[in-house]
């Protein structure tokens, strides 16, 4: 886990996003919401994923549970792709 976070108040008003919005997304898993002192904070890490689910709920009208499901797909696709690199690289090998 990574130590730079920032406060979920301060996260809300800098996206200018909706609290309902965000705690779906921590309860669908996609963000984590760190409870530390009393305070809510979001892993910095998580800002990225933030940002893209804030673009496709703005931009393309997608809701929590299309964002879910893109999600999954493309971490599906990234890993495919890695398997099909790893097999890639295996098959060069037994070619020499």
């Amino acid at each position: 886990m990574n130590e730079k976070r920032i406060l979920y108040s301060e996260c809300l008003e800098i996206y200018n996003i909706e609290k309902t919005f965000v705690d779906s997304l921590n309860e669908s898993g996609l963000i984590n919401i760190v409870m530390e002192q009393e305070l809510e904070y979001v892993e910095c890490d998580d800002l990225e994923y933030l940002e893209q689910y804030i673009r496709w709920n703005r931009d393309l009208d997608i809701n929590i549970a299309g964002i879910e499901a893109l999600h999954h797909m493309l971490q599906r696709i990234n890993s495919l792709q890695e398997e099909l690199s790893q097999l890639r690289n295996e098959l060069a090998f037994y070619k020499r």
